[in-house]
């Protein structure tokens, strides 16, 4: 796990996992040249969420993430802080799961059997 990560606790942690989530989130927006409203809209978020997100203060659950990765046209793993599935264990229990489940999600894109 990452030395930023491993040394924080509780809240903090979340806190720092959410901003990296949204720097990631906002670098490829801008790449992709669209609008937060645009996003917002494939989401079924409001502009006013994308902002959140992006300033790391709301975090999407799972399915709002996989909606903003496919509104980005990028897979939902690269919209999450670069975690081996084993390094996800010293997350919080939520987060750890949703890490999990996105890294389950690419290796089926990845062999061809899900969608994308």
């Amino acid at each position: 796990m990452s030395a930023t990560l491993a040394v924080l606790g509780g809240d903090v942690e979340e806190q720092a996992f959410n901003r990296a989530v949204a720097g990631l989130i906002r670098d490829a927006r801008r790449r992709a040249g669209v609008t937060q409203a645009y996003v917002g809209h494939q989401a079924g978020l409001s502009r006013a969420s994308i902002a959140n997100i992006e300033a790391g203060t709301q975090a999407p659950p799972l399915y709002r993430l996989a909606l903003i990765a496919v509104a980005l046209n990028v897979q939902p793993a690269e919209l999450l802080p670069p975690l081996r599935p084993d390094e996800a264990a010293g997350l919080p229990a939520r987060h750890a799961a949703d890490v999990a489940a996105v890294w389950a999600q690419a290796a089926k894109m990845r062999d061809g059997h899900g969608e994308g």
